[in-house]
């Protein structure tokens, strides 16, 4: 066994890879439940005649921004 061999930095383990696996995979599923949440709050809000989207204080045209500052809210969506 040579000298640069022993000083070689280990190899990631079965158990590293795994985890960062594990990672990507937690953040992708995050990722896909905050687009979900994101359309079904669109949804509900179009669904909303304008007396009721007054009453809650926004346009029609405020839609989009107003469903992302709710979720940007939301703690259930942060890393």
């Amino acid at each position: 066994m040579s000298f640069y061999e022993l000083d070689r930095p280990a190899a990631p383990g079965l158990l590293d890879r795994a985890g960062g696996f594990l990672a990507s995979l937690r953040a992708g599923g995050r990722s896909l439940l905050r687009s979900l949440a994101y359309a079904r709050m669109i949804r509900a809000l179009h669904e909303m005649d304008d007396d009721a989207l007054a009453r809650i204080g926004i346009a029609r045209h405020e839609i989009p921004a107003h469903a992302e500052r709710c979720l940007a809210a939301d703690r259930s969506f942060k890393g």
